[in-house]
């Protein structure tokens, strides 16, 4: 995950569907927050944090991949 000041953190996908998914991560992201889901060569995920306790947190989709060249 890049958070919105470019740090990347690793994080282990938990669940996810079209609108959103539930991830683990070592850090506490910002509710509110909007953050780019990076997935290994296939793009980011552009998104918004909408919930965190303990080292879950909630993103919704905010918009379309945008690939990686």
């Amino acid at each position: 995950m890049v958070d919105s000041e470019g740090v990347e953190t690793d994080v282990i996908v938990l669940d996810i569907s079209a609108e959103g998914c539930r991830l683990e991560t070592d850090g506490t992201p910002m509710i509110g927050e909007h953050v780019h889901l990076r997935v290994g060569r296939i793009g980011n995920y552009p998104a918004q944090v909408r919930w965190a306790l303990g080292t879950e947190a909630g993103l919704v989709f905010t918009g379309p991949v945008q690939e990686i060249h």
